[in-house]
């Protein structure tokens, strides 16, 4: 969860977060070896609410620029924390097993750079999983509120994403896309930033997830969804 996100009150088990979680565990088991990963980066923690997954496949180290967020995160839940600009991490060269970035290079201006440092710091065979807010036409005041410089579609990913080797990307939250995709363009013209969460019945918030848990089924699956707000992404650093 985003730092802005827990300062507007949101809360871990809205929908959206809980069916990201699930998510992410089904995108991680898709690229975990029989002995899991060594070293995980995860890059733009947030507040650490996704460690509870992550931190099941591997040693997690945690890197963010804002120490609020760090504050936040359990320290039993990672090996270490780092305050540090994605586009200068502090390690060697091929030091990660596997580099997870969710919904965090939206945030960053020079993604390009962000994206160099994680093939450097990835080992040969290593894998970069992430997902990223899809399409700039949905960009709007909840963006801006989020400080988010963009939104992506697969080509803009597949350009920047070059030297790795896609193993897998897709769209999710397909089930909402009609309605959020209302709100976002409703909302383009807004001249003050703000983040949209509203706190649902808990029956709507269920109902919700349980659409969203759906899609996670059949991503497992190997089932792709037409369209959707988040883009997912497996790709690996080639061997050489």
């Amino acid at each position: 969860m985003d730092y802005r996100d827990y300062q507007a009150g949101a809360t871990n088990d809205f929908f959206w977060f809980k069916a990201k979680r699930d998510l992410i565990s089904v995108l991680l088991e898709k690229v975990k070896g029989a002995r899991g990963f060594r070293r995980i980066l995860n890059l733009g923690a947030g507040i650490g609410d996704d460690l509870s997954v992550i931190s099941g496949f591997g040693k997690v180290y945690v890197v963010d620029i804002d120490p609020n967020a760090l504050a936040l995160i359990p320290d039993g839940l990672v090996v270490e924390k780092k305050l540090a600009s994605a586009c200068k991490l502090p390690y060697p060269d091929g030091f990660f097993d596997l580099v997870v970035a969710f919904d965090v290079l939206e945030h960053i201006e020079d993604d390009i750079s962000a994206i160099n440092e994680i093939y450097r710091v990835l080992k040969h065979g290593g894998a970069f999983v992430f997902t990223v807010p899809a399409f700039n036409f949905l960009y709007s005041s909840h963006d801006r509120a989020l400080n988010h410089f963009r939104r992506y579609d697969k080509g803009m990913l597949r350009e920047r994403l070059s030297d790795f080797s896609c193993m897998e990307t897709g769209f999710w939250v397909f089930s909402l896309f009609l309605p959020v995709a209302v709100q976002r363009l409703l909302n383009r013209g807004e001249s003050e930033p703000e983040v949209h969460y509203v706190p649902l019945p808990r029956f709507l918030n269920e109902t919700f997830y349980n659409l969203l848990r759906a899609e996670n089924w059949l991503i497992k699956r190997g089932i792709p969804l037409p369209v959707g707000t988040t883009i997912y992404g497996i790709y690996k650093k080639n061997r050489v």
